[in-house]
């Protein structure tokens, strides 16, 4: 373009020598020379001058024939091809193409190590390789936090249609139970022969819940407390295992033996196998430790106090 723009070839040829000298020559670089293989531009200065070898090195072209680098030169047409040079020179084959400057004996020549290259190549790799194994693992994670995200709230939700149909039929078994107590209560009636027969309140010596998918039966002596928790019954047993009942606080309270349990408040009925500490609570009160511990505190009012520490006394 230049030469054809009439600028001579002596200042063509220092524009092109001032753009690449000093540049990098590990991985590639761009030369020229002329057919007679005198090297005429170079990013290293000190080879300007310099005429190429005939034995300088050897020259692969992609018909996969052999020629010297300089017959290359000399025959002044484009080729591409692998340059390879002595050992004893030290260095790495490279990717060359020689391309003729068109009203010039010039050959432009671009370099390329094979050797950096592949380096490059690899480290390209690598770095491939870490991303998608990195990527891979935080996909993973977060597949498995999604996946444990969705479980966790179908099994809230199943949990609570569960509680929901235990709650059910906690109601319908209280119900029949008290339906059964009601009958068999008026066959004692019926069938009783003395009119000043004291009436007795039975007294459970096991309780039947349902919890989850199952059926369980708590003996009554291993209940540490009765007490209410978001409008329904939660039984603790020593254990510390808690299970919900349909039946109210009062209903159970019917029930139970009034030398083990005692009605501490409008919350709890707690065991006296389960009392741990009585602490002086406020002005005339009692505070109640039981084992397990309630998350509540259980207070004996002033009112009551008298009467506890008689149930106490038996």
């Amino acid at each position: 373009m230049q030469l054809r723009e009439g600028i001579s070839p002596e200042k063509v040829i220092q524009n092109l020598q001032n753009s690449i000298v000093n540049t990098d020559t590990q991985s590639g670089f761009i030369c020229m020379y002329n057919t007679a293989g005198i090297e005429l531009c170079h990013p290293n200065p000190a080879l300007i001058g310099q005429k190429i070898d005939e034995n300088n090195s050897q020259f692969l072209s992609e018909k996969n024939t052999f020629s010297k680098f300089r017959e290359i030169l000399t025959k002044g047409k484009g080729n591409t091809g692998i340059r390879n040079f002595p050992e004893s020179e030290n260095r790495s084959s490279e990717i060359v193409s020689v391309y003729p400057v068109s009203g010039s004996n010039w050959m432009l020549a671009s370099h390329a190590n094979i050797e950096v290259l592949n380096q490059e190549i690899s480290a390209l790799y690598k770095n491939f390789l870490l991303t998608f194994l990195v990527s891979s693992f935080l996909l993973l994670g977060i597949s498995f936090f999604l996946i444990r995200l969705i479980y966790k709230n179908f099994e809230k939700e199943k949990n609570k249609e569960i509680n929901k149909l235990n709650l059910e039929v906690n109601t319908l078994s209280a119900l029949n139970q008290q339906l059964k107590y009601q009958q068999e209560k008026l066959m004692a009636i019926q069938e009783s022969s003395s009119d000043d027969e004291a009436e007795m309140q039975p007294t459970r010596k096991r309780i039947n819940i349902y919890h989850k998918d199952e059926l369980i039966s708590l003996e009554v002596s291993d209940i540490s407390y009765f007490a209410i928790e978001d409008n329904s019954v939660m039984i603790c047993t020593a254990e510390n295992k808690k299970y919900y009942s349909a039946n109210s606080l009062d209903e159970i309270g019917k029930t139970l033996e009034t030398e083990h349990f005692y009605r501490a408040n409008r919350q709890f009925i707690i065991n006296i196998k389960a009392i741990k500490n009585i602490l002086i609570y406020g002005k005339n009160q009692l505070k109640i430790i039981i084992e397990p511990e309630s998350e509540e505190n259980i207070i004996i009012s002033k009112n009551k106090v008298a009467d506890f520490k008689n149930w106490l006394e038996k």
